[in-house]
């Protein structure tokens, strides 16, 4: 539980843009970016290919729909 608290609030949205991520502009919630971001890393993925925020907006990676049913 420890490790995660790093990851939480404006502190680990900051970490994860600063370390190349998600874009400066990224507007996922505060209370989300960190954790969400970094799970997905871990997994392999880029948490822009989940996200339903505007591109025209965050300037994110294009959203990629997962067909294979596995998340």
């Amino acid at each position: 539980m420890k490790g995660r608290m790093m990851f939480e609030g404006q502190l680990g949205k900051d970490m994860m843009i600063k370390q190349g991520y998600v874009p400066a502009t990224c507007t996922l919630p505060v209370e989300l970016a960190g954790p969400l971001i970094w799970y997905e890393t871990n997994k392999g993925r880029s948490a822009c290919w989940g996200c339903n925020s505007d591109r025209a907006e965050c300037k994110g990676r294009p959203k990629i729909v997962d067909t294979t049913g596995g998340g």
